[in-house]
């Protein structure tokens, strides 16, 4: 499945409304990857996003619905990353927390 295009934009928005510049964009794991540096904090993935999130943010984070960890081919799952649904970002504030926690993931 192809990633959301218009939630990329979205993504785009929200990074611009809150002053991040110097973001860079480019495709991983068959997703649109935002990259800080080189480190990547935000994924568009399907209709939803992958979020780095802040180790000791991990654990509580699981526990909200439809959460889940970043377990690419059933394997082990990927240090902090989460699979974050596309009803859980519908909206911008939601969507703008996950950006922020996303950067706070890449930054401590």
């Amino acid at each position: 499945m192809a990633y959301d295009s218009g939630l990329v934009e979205r993504v785009a928005d929200t990074l611009a409304q809150i002053g991040e510049r110097g973001v860079r964009q480019k495709n991983v794991f068959g997703g649109r990857g935002f990259l800080a540096g080189k480190s990547t904090f935000v994924i568009v993935w399907e209709d939803g996003l992958l979020v780095k999130t802040p180790a000791d943010e991990y654990p509580a984070l699981l526990e909200r619905p439809g959460i889940e960890p970043f377990a690419p081919g059933g394997e082990a799952p990927m240090g902090t990353w989460l699979v974050v649904p596309a009803d859980a970002v519908a909206d911008d504030p939601e969507l703008t927390e996950w950006v922020r926690r996303g950067l706070k993931g890449i930054r401590r």
